[in-house]
């Protein structure tokens, strides 16, 4: 233990910057917790192999202009009455999607928090999954 210490005090610098890089990992690592993004290849696979929950937190308008297939259409406004349409779907893998991916995370932190374990993000939204030319529908 006096050899840690002998070795902290004559190398103060690369210890308070190892504690930094420590700490700011695990900050970030923190500030993910349970909610993956995943790119629209990784969301394809999601979907098809694990019968994952589309969740698309777009106002109605953008929704129904098009959407990925199966989603159900909660915007972020509606969240609170929304959940009640997810609570069948409590053990599933839900995708929680935006336009660009900006209010996604935020979404899905606060499913989290209502209790639903198996959280996932589009990274960069419908905007992303259309860049791939992957297929959307949409609502009349």
């Amino acid at each position: 233990m006096a050899r840690l210490l002998e070795f902290a005090s004559n190398h103060y610098w690369l210890v308070s910057t190892f504690i930094g890089v420590l700490v700011a990992l695990l900050w970030t690592s923190l500030q993910g917790l349970g909610s993956r993004g995943l790119s629209p290849q990784q969301t394809v696979l999601l979907l098809n192999r694990e019968n994952a929950v589309p969740v698309d937190v777009r106002p109605e308008a953008s929704f129904k202009a098009g959407h990925i297939i199966n989603a159900l259409n909660i915007a972020a406004a509606d969240l609170e009455t929304g959940l009640a349409r997810l609570t069948k779907y409590q053990q599933s893998p839900l995708l929680v999607y935006c336009e660009s991916g900006a209010s996604a995370p935020h979404m899905a932190k606060r499913l989290q928090r209502a209790g639903f374990t198996k959280v996932y993000q589009l990274q960069g939204g419908v905007a992303a999954w259309r860049q791939e030319n992957l297929p959307l529908e949409t609502s009349k």
